[in-house]
């Protein structure tokens, strides 16, 4: 056994029996192989959406490669200057999401999961993150996610974390097509595609809670009425006492 095949296994247990299957094979390799126990067991249980989305991953591939297809499309057509394919390719982008939400739904029915509304974002936010990346495509395909995965418009999708093994050893799935890397022009098409109608929606309402925060300040005082010592006897810094809303006096002398 080698670590693949262990993480493929491990990976595709039900997740109440992570633990005592990773605790089996690490028992199991040992004696044999101390260095490849010792990453066994460095190995992370998944997130309840990582562990559905490895189950769609082993149980409906297809789903996953009709998602990476697609984005391989639209990068393809980004890095060629075609700037308004992601608009057009919205109902298709749509398309290629929801099957991959609804196979995770029928996983966690299967399974006894719990499929919330939260979970349901993280698969959400997940494909996303595929159409738009294609290493993301990749670990997504892997089927050995520890967490689910999310783009921010911009840049490139952070997976030090989000995969069980180092993600040079994640496979390509075999239906994907290799493109041209993504130019820049690849942000705009994630920006269509994260600021989708129902994206959207969801980013709004945390907007509106966030801005039930009060907001922290980290100005500095104003210099005109904050000094570094007492001011003289009988003076008064000028601008005192300070305008609603200034910034907070961090220690006021006595006169």
């Amino acid at each position: 056994m080698d670590l693949r095949a262990a993480v493929d296994e491990l990976y595709g247990v039900p997740l109440a029996d992570f633990v005592a299957t990773r605790t089996r094979l690490v028992t199991a390799t040992k004696g044999d192989d101390p260095a490849l126990a010792a990453e066994i067991k460095a190995l992370r249980k998944p997130t309840v959406a990582a562990w559905l989305l490895n189950r769609v991953a082993r149980d409906e591939p297809q789903v996953i490669a009709d998602l990476e297809e697609l984005g391989a499309r639209m990068r393809s057509a980004q890095s060629q200057g075609d700037m308004p394919a992601p608009a057009q390719a919205r109902p298709e982008r749509r398309a290629a999401i929801d099957p991959l939400i609804a196979a995770a739904g029928r996983c966690a029915e299967s399974s006894g999961a719990t499929f919330g509304p939260s979970t349901r974002d993280e698969v959400d936010a997940t494909a996303v993150a595929a159409l738009a990346d294609e290493q993301s495509g990749r670990a997504l395909a892997s089927g050995s996610l520890l967490r689910p995965l999310s783009y921010a418009g911009f840049g490139e999708v952070e997976l030090d974390d989000a995969v069980a093994t180092p993600f040079a050893r994640c496979r390509r799935s075999p239906t994907t097509r290799r493109t041209s890397q993504p130019s820049p022009t690849t942000a705009a098409m994630a920006m269509a595609i994260a600021m989708s109608p129902s994206r959207r929606g969801r980013q709004s309402g945390l907007a509106s809670r966030s801005c039930r925060r009060p907001a922290r300040s980290c100005a500095r005082p104003s210099a005109s009425w904050v000094r570094p010592g007492p001011p003289s006897r009988g003076r008064v810094p000028r601008s005192w006492p300070p305008a609603t809303g200034s910034t907070r006096v961090r220690h006021v002398w006595r006169m």
